[in-house]
């Protein structure tokens, strides 16, 4: 642990057990995740690692929390309160393990993901809770996979377990529990078999805290982990009171509600006062009776999600971490929801857009900052909405089979201070996301891919360039025809670059029916988008269940990328010519976009020059008055405020003296498909109803690019 992280220790505490403590827990739940990987028997662990543990004390308080999926910060925090205060007063023992997945009454992200909780006993004294929580791969419902788009109600979604449903007692099933759950879901033994490895991983962290505690013995044991509770709480206040006071707005939208092509508001006031900071959700939307509500759980997660890596990025994560800041949600809203709102893919989508919409909110408020560390946390917005598609269907040898195709957590990061954003990263939620091996899938299922590549269509251009998501296809092999569940929650309304990036693109599905692709393998020829025929191309919904993918189809999927970080003539035109070399770019691209001319690969340094310099004079409609600086750093097109009002770095011109500098910008508006079209990134357009929109902002003295927003027209909301 650092110095800043830290902070003084108070008198009479030694640093060193402090540190040790410290790691020691982080380590314990660490292992608690490698006892369920080599337990488990679902890709959806062992491959993907969409799972969580932690430890807590006997009130729910987080002791501390394995970095695999980030917002099940809030869904397990919110498990374990509510099953404290549920059984108040039953009697507990060693062994015992309470299984849980209602989002609303137990806190769950959706219904698969399934928290397992159990007590941790030092002699006859509760001092904790064990907690694993995980992705099972089917939990009962209308539709395979736990995603159920055609949805009106939670009743429809899952088998819906609350808190207090004992699994384990004293170390043996519950078997009338047992009996219970296996006759809801569609594949008994793998299903029984996660749960049996969410309660090895518990018993695995229990032993391991108990080996601690003997070490240390329990008084220190408390007086050091309610310390690293005041450290990582003060640390975090501490820069929370470098940001300026006061009021930040901004608003995403959710798009489709599986039913109906909508747009629906998430909405955020985040008012920072001294060293507090509160996100107030009141006026986004009424939950809908479609399966986009998000969980106060998920909400929760999905918050501290983005506030983590950008304030308390080197903080050791335990509870101290959460109580600077506060949420507030109104209930029946589409971000706080009450039965019978369905929630199967609310994290995914509203939760998503609530870590979108709170990274926007930061780069507002850090970007005013005096420090420039905070300055720094800046950042294009991740597209963190993860695009799905559920396999299902009898195999030639008559096995049953559900595919929740993990390849879906391929999407791109958004753009950083000093470089691009990552490609196929996962959401920032799941940053600790992994992707199958193309093997691995092929064995498991019957599938075979046909290509598994970067979607160059994704990313949001910039002086930094966000990163690329993931596009693949595959043709089933070894299965008559599968049912396909399908959302893609980034598809019309995509992830915002900062201070001049620009946009990613969006997400999607296509079937090419009855194509040649039997033809070319049978002649020994890699199928590719130029030599594949097919009858029809089907572009798919944005949510869809149901659909029939039959032998010969070829199921094709792209994901979305993240936002760029400042001017993309900001850029290095040496980088921008390896982009078109690597095949990140085209020439076309580097030209129409970047502003670099390329003469044999290399960069045309004086050509380069004056195509930039008349794209600006293009932007603003005459010559600029004010050059940009040829060393221009990539945030430099992020106007900085001083004592006589905002000007662009990238020129030092002044851009306004007034409170909001883009009432002086010079600015365009135009469809968001058709504009990002224009520079290669693919964004589906919507039809009727309200347009999505992107504002680009532009310096009257300059020309620099400073800001571009994607922005939904004003309508009435739902």
């Amino acid at each position: 642990m650092t110095e800043s992280a830290t902070g003084r220790l108070p008198a009479g505490f030694d640093p060193v057990t402090l540190e040790v403590i410290r790691m020691r827990l982080d380590s314990i739940v660490e292992e608690m995740g490698i006892a369920m990987i080599r337990s488990s028997g679902s890709p959806v662990i062992t491959e993907a690692g969409d799972f969580n543990t932690a430890l807590f004390d006997p009130t729910g308080r987080i002791y501390a929390y394995s970095d695999y999926v980030q917002f099940h910060i809030g869904s397990g925090s919110v498990a374990v309160q509510n099953l404290v205060r549920e059984i108040a007063g039953e009697p507990l023992a060693p062994g015992d393990a309470f299984i849980c997945n209602d989002p609303h009454t137990a806190g769950a992200s959706h219904p698969p993901d399934t928290n397992v909780i159990s007590p941790i006993f030092h002699g006859d004294e509760l001092i904790g809770w064990a907690q694993s929580q995980a992705h099972l791969v089917d939990v009962g419902g209308m539709t395979p996979g736990g995603f159920a788009p055609g949805a009106y109600d939670c009743y429809s979604e899952a088998l819906r377990l609350p808190p207090g449903v004992k699994i384990f007692d004293k170390g043996e099933p519950v078997e009338w529990v047992r009996r219970i759950l296996l006759n809801n879901v569609r594949v008994p033994a793998l299903f029984w078999n996660d749960v049996r490895s969410l309660v090895a991983s518990n018993n695995t962290g229990i032993q391991r805290l108990l080996a601690t505690i003997g070490e240390f013995g329990l008084d220190d044991f408390r007086e050091y982990t309610r310390l690293s509770f005041e450290l990582a709480e003060q640390v975090v206040r501490d820069r929370v009171a470098k940001i300026p006071d006061g009021t930040y707005t901004a608003e995403e939208w959710t798009e489709h509600n599986g039913h109906a092509d909508e747009l629906y508001r998430v909405a955020c006031a985040m008012t920072k006062r001294g060293e507090q900071i509160t996100f107030d959700f009141t006026g986004s939307s009424e939950q809908t009776d479609g399966f986009v509500n998000c969980s106060y759980g998920a909400l929760v997660g999905s918050v501290a999600t983005a506030v983590v890596p950008i304030l308390a990025w080197d903080v050791p994560f335990n509870e101290g971490v959460m109580t600077a800041f506060e949420v507030i949600a109104e209930p029946g809203s589409i971000v706080n929801p009450t039965p019978p709102a369905p929630i199967s893919n609310g994290h995914l989508t509203t939760g998503a857009r609530v870590s979108r919409l709170v990274t926007k909110l930061m780069n507002d408020a850090c970007r005013g900052s005096a420090d420039e560390t905070v300055r720094g946390r800046t950042q294009g917005v991740w597209a963190d909405s993860w695009t799905g598609g559920i396999s299902a269907g009898t195999s030639d040898d008559g096995e049953y089979f559900v595919l929740f195709n993990m390849d879906g957590g391929g999407m791109g990061a958004g753009a950083q201070p000093d470089t691009d954003g990552l490609d196929c990263a996962g959401m920032m939620t799941q940053v600790n996301n992994m992707l199958p091996d193309v093997e691995m899938n092929e064995m498991l299922y019957p599938v075979l891919y046909l290509w598994k590549r970067l979607n160059i269509a994704s990313a949001g251009h910039g002086a930094h360039r966000g990163g690329l998501g993931l596009e693949f296809a595959w043709t089933l092999h070894g299965a008559p025809s599968a049912t396909q569940t399908v959302f893609a929650p980034s598809a019309q309304v995509v992830a915002d670059g900062y201070g001049g990036g620009l946009p990613g693109g969006g997400s999607g599905h296509e079937i090419l029916r009855r194509s040649n692709v039997a033809g070319l393998l049978a002649a020994g020829t890699v199928p590719t988008d130029d030599s594949l025929d097919c009858d029809t191309r089907d572009l798919l919904a944005i949510n869809q269940s149901s659909v029939r993918v039959s032998a010969g189809d070829v199921f094709v999927q792209w994901i979305a990328g993240g936002g760029g970080y400042g001017d993309p003539l900001l850029r290095d035109p040496r980088r921008v010519a390896e982009d078109v070399r690597d095949a990140y770019i085209t020439d076309h691209t580097a030209s129409a976009v970047y502003g670099v001319v390329l003469a044999d690969g290399a960069v045309d340094t004086a050509a380069t020059a004056r195509t930039r310099e008349a794209m600006r004079t293009a932007r603003i409609g005459g010559e600029p008055t004010a050059p940009v600086a040829a060393d221009a750093a990539a945030g430099a097109s992020a106007p900085r405020r001083a004592a006589d009002g905002w000007y662009c770095p990238a020129s030092g011109a002044l851009v306004s003296t007034k409170d909001d500098w883009r009432q002086d910008a010079i600015v365009t508006t135009r469809v968001a498909a058709d504009r990002l079209g224009e520079y290669g990134v693919r964004v589906r357009p919507r039809g009727d109803g309200q347009r999505v929109l992107l504002d680009e902002f532009y310096s009257p003295r300059c020309g620099t690019l400073l800001d571009a927003r994607i922005r939904v027209e004003a309508a009435t909301t739902r």
